[in-house]
């Protein structure tokens, strides 16, 4: 079984059902628990799929349509606005503890308010999420984002992208990038660094490193 997280990002219209028909056209729907955090259950509505858990504090959904989740969804966990955490970092804490070592893919991450987006990417972080780094992905039709701590890695070149790019959230030491088209070798940097557009060349690569987080995306451009 794998999860899908949608939250409230902009998502357009049959984007999800794109999303699943492109990623996910191998297995069967019922392999799936999906996942509404806040304003991404409406868009799961919309596109008439399920909703076994709808979770968040609901304040940028209507009252009515409140209602109507309430009778669409299996399952509702509902938390003050005023809270500690964002709705997906309690969604993700709540999955974490729920589904552990399940494959997470979040959609709705990008698209929309940037401190929205750079709140996802750096929330990956925290320490009572990283148990689930090594199985949550960010994605949309254009791109997959991923996470490491330090340690060896095989990545494998996932369809229909088309670069690779490394990000650090801080300083990182021997970072080490093989089978790629600009690789590197034990390079350390003492500040955050994006090495963007970089290329497999062939099936899959190896990245190493020994201090530091690294974000890992996958993408291509939209208008191709």
């Amino acid at each position: 079984m794998e999860i899908i997280v949608v939250i409230g990002g902009p998502l357009d219209k049959g984007a999800i059902r794109r999303w699943l028909n492109q990623k996910l056209q191998q297995k069967d729907s019922q392999e799936f628990q999906f996942i509404g955090v806040d304003g991404g259950c409406l868009k799961l509505m919309e596109e008439e799929l399920p909703i076994d858990l709808a979770i968040g504090d609901f304040d940028s959904i209507s009252l009515e349509d409140k209602e109507a989740l309430k009778n669409y969804t299996s399952k509702m966990i509902e938390f003050p606005s005023e809270k500690d955490f964002t709705d997906f970092e309690e969604a993700l804490m709540w999955i974490a503890k729920s589904y552990p070592q399940k494959k997470v893919h979040v959609l709705g991450a990008f698209g929309g308010r940037v401190d929205h987006a750079i709140s996802c990417l750096w929330t990956m972080f925290r320490p009572e999420l990283q148990a689930l780094i090594p199985f949550l992905s960010l994605e949309d039709e254009w791109n997959h984002i991923s996470f490491l701590t330090p340690g060896d890695y095989v990545i494998h070149k996932i369809a229909n992208t088309n670069y690779l790019s490394f990000i650090s959230t801080g300083p990182v030491q021997q970072l080490t990038l093989k089978q790629v088209k600009y690789p590197l070798n034990h390079q350390d940097y003492d500040f955050p660094i994006a090495l963007i557009s970089n290329e497999f060349i062939d099936e899959k690569m190896e990245i190493s490193f020994q201090s530091g987080g690294i974000i890992v995306g996958q993408t291509r451009d939209s208008w191709r």
